[in-house]
Parts: C-alpha cells; sequence; structure tokens
C-alpha cells in the first residue's frame, strides 16, 4: 500500500482519541511536538519558516508526560503516527540533526532536588506514644504521590508502567497511615523502597528510569523520617 506524503494540514487536523484512569500522553506535550513538525512541513513546502526545523531524530526521542487520572491521547496512536512523521522526515532529507536546536525539545521537567529535612519536633501522644517525634511537617504527601508522573521513553529501556504505578499505590497508602497516625498498617518501609526492583521496556513504552529512581530516593528518605520517631 503506497502512503501518502503527510502535509501541514494532516498534522494540524489530527485527532487522537483519549483515555481516562490508565496511563496516556499529555496532550500539550504531544501538540507542541506536533506544531513544530507542522512548522517544518510547511517550511519545507515553501511557506514562511518559523524557528529551526525539527529532523526526524529529535521526533525519535521525544518524551512526553504520562497521565493517570486525567485524559490523555491513547499512547498507541500517538507512537503509531509519530512513526509516519519520521519516515516523511527522513524521507525529505530531516533524518538526522543538521543544525542547532532552536530550544528545548519538549520534555517535561527534570524533578528538582528534595528540600533539606525540616526540624523535628515532640509530638505528645503521636506515632509511637508520648515523647517521640514526627516530621515538622510531610515533604511528600500521600496527595503528591497519586497525582506523580513520570516521563516515558521510547525506543530505550523504560520501567514497566503498570508495575511503577501499583508501586506508587502501596506508597500512597503507606504515607496516608503514617500522617493519621497509624503505622503499623503502613505497607512499605524505606527499605522496601530501596530494594524494590521493576521490570524493564525496551519495544513498547516505559517510564524514564532515572525520573522514577529518583523519586523514589526521596519516598526512602521520607519513610525513614516516620520511622526515626517510633
Amino acid at each position: 500500500m503506497v502512503t501518502m506524503p503527510l502535509t501541514p494540514a494532516d498534522i494540524r487536523d489530527k485527532k487522537f482519541h483519549t483515555v481516562r484512569f490508565r496511563p496516556g500522553y499529555n496532550e500539550g506535550d504531544v501538540d507542541a511536538l506536533l506544531d513544530r513538525v507542522e512548522a517544518t512541513l510547511l517550511a519545507l513546502d515553501g511557506g514562511p519558516r518559523k524557528g529551526e526545523l525539527i529532523t526526524a531524530d529529535e521526533v525519535r526521542g521525544a518524551r512526553f508526560r504520562t497521565t493517570r487520572f486525567g485524559p490523555g491521547y491513547r499512547e498507541e496512536e500517538v507512537d503509531d503516527f509519530l512513526d509516519r512523521i519520521i519516515a516523511e522526515l527522513a524521507g525529505r532529507g530531516l533524518g538526522r540533526e543538521a543544525q542547532p536546536p532552536s530550544g528545548p525539545p519538549p520534555l517535561p521537567p527534570r524533578p528538582e532536588p528534595e528540600p533539606a529535612a525540616p526540624p523535628r519536633v515532640p509530638v505528645p501522644g503521636g506515632p509511637g506514644g508520648p515523647g517521640t517525634s514526627s516530621p515538622a511537617g510531610p515533604r511528600m504527601s500521600a496527595t503528591s504521590v497519586r497525582n506523580k508522573q513520570f516521563a516515558i521513553t521510547r525506543l530505550t529501556t523504560g520501567y514497566n508502567e503498570q508495575e511503577v504505578d501499583d508501586f506508587l499505590d502501596r506508597a500512597e497508602f503507606t504515607l496516608t497511615m503514617l500522617m493519621e497516625g497509624r503505622p503499623d498498617r503502613a505497607t512499605l518501609t524505606a527499605t522496601d523502597v530501596e530494594r524494590v526492583q521493576f521490570a524493564t521496556t525496551r519495544a513498547r513504552p516505559g517510564y524514564d528510569p532515572e525520573q522514577v529512581d529518583l523519586f523514589l530516593d526521596a519516598l526512602a528518605e521520607e519513610l525513614r523520617r516516620y520511622e526515626g520517631g517510633r
């Protein structure tokens, strides 16, 4: 079957199905990439050039944030369309980057280092009984764990998304119990977090291992703060 060349209108009018309650690509991230592709194809067709042209390599290396509870683009549809774009750009001589990029690619921001631990203060009757200490204020809440998002890897090694999501569910429950003063119901310890291992993906999308590992380090440190006050 002959595939028709992509036009700027094909990119501008492309629609993807959205998903909820399972991982999907952040719509804004995908749309930003497609805007650059549309501008590139328009310039190649003789239109005005706005910024540097995007290359097949840049599209191939693009990563998008994922959504867990809000709407997001269906990943398989986006990946299939990006494959067409990569082939189109390569066929037009833009297979590899030939000029300095005009700006940062549409990647999510890297996680900021966690702030220094706040001072511990005595909390009579808190977790562990009178005279024990508890964090002056949590640096990581159950809500922040529930809303945590990681970049998605494509064509490189990533962590299995379902395994990471299941582990985050346990982390959210554990932090909820600790913050409510019920450590006996916590299902994770700092040691559990440090020792966890996830299956890796190569031929399909997976979570960025570096971002997940940084988050796990922060989670383990947070749990140690509670454990030290028992």
